[in-house]
């Protein structure tokens, strides 16, 4: 008897967190789906419980005006809460939205800010974010090797934007000299990733390289996305 009463404290104290994972999943679910309505009945309640992933949610419809009427400052209001948790989609959300100036004044400042908050959970665009604003100067100063550091870092972890790019700094020499073997590894990958205009950096690169070279880089690229990034040059 002891034993069975032992078994069901256990099991009604899970019954919240049950509840909570069922209401989260049946408005990703919708959401999916695009029963925008449905879903912020679901993230609603969860949010204003304090719950960071429904927060994330809520702030995204709100900012698209999925379901509910389009509110930018609605938006920032939950992506902050969810944010202040440690919701890396919200922070790079929040820095987006900065970061373009749509609706809000464009703040470079506070987008870098949040692009790196989002960066300790390694969370790929945001590290890609960040090397764009070293390399382009928004809100920082042009710095090609802070640039170099952070696309290299987000195109390890599988973004085609950020290998795109450190395959064009390697190629044009930004940041250190022009390494077109480099240059055409990291502008196949981002092309298998869905880059479509690797063209414009595997064209000028091949130009300096072999057919052997060439193929060569083919080679690397392919036993480079096989290890998950383990063996790519930097």
């Amino acid at each position: 008897m002891k034993k069975l009463i032992m078994a069901l404290l256990i099991c009604s104290s899970l019954l919240p967190q049950l509840a909570l994972s069922g209401s989260l999943e049946a408005g990703k679910s919708a959401l999916t789906r695009g029963h925008y309505t449905t879903a912020m009945r679901a993230f609603l309640p969860l949010a204003e419980s304090g719950n960071s992933d429904a927060q994330t949610f809520v702030g995204y419809l709100f900012e698209k005006g999925f379901g509910v009427p389009q509110s930018t400052l609605t938006a920032i209001n939950w992506y902050k809460k969810a944010g202040e948790q440690g919701s890396y989609g919200a922070q790079h959300s929040l820095g987006l939205i900065y970061f373009k100036g749509e609706s809000v004044d464009l703040d470079y400042l506070e987008a870098y800010e949040w692009f790196l908050r989002a960066s300790d959970s390694e969370f790929p665009p945001s590290l890609y974010m960040l090397g764009l604003m070293y390399h382009q100067g928004h809100g920082v100063s042009v710095d090609f090797d802070n640039a170099r550091v952070w696309f290299l870092k987000s195109a390890k972890l599988g973004s085609a934007n950020a290998q795109f790019m450190y395959a064009y700094m390697l190629q044009s020499g930004e940041g250190g000299s022009s390494e077109s073997h480099k240059a055409m590894i990291w502008a196949i990958l981002s092309e298998i990733n869905g880059k479509e205009d690797a063209v414009s950096i595997t064209v000028p690169a091949s130009m300096n390289m072999t057919e052997i070279e060439i193929e060569t880089a083919r080679k690397i690229g392919r036993e480079c996305l096989a290890d998950n990034y383990e063996s790519c040059p930097e």
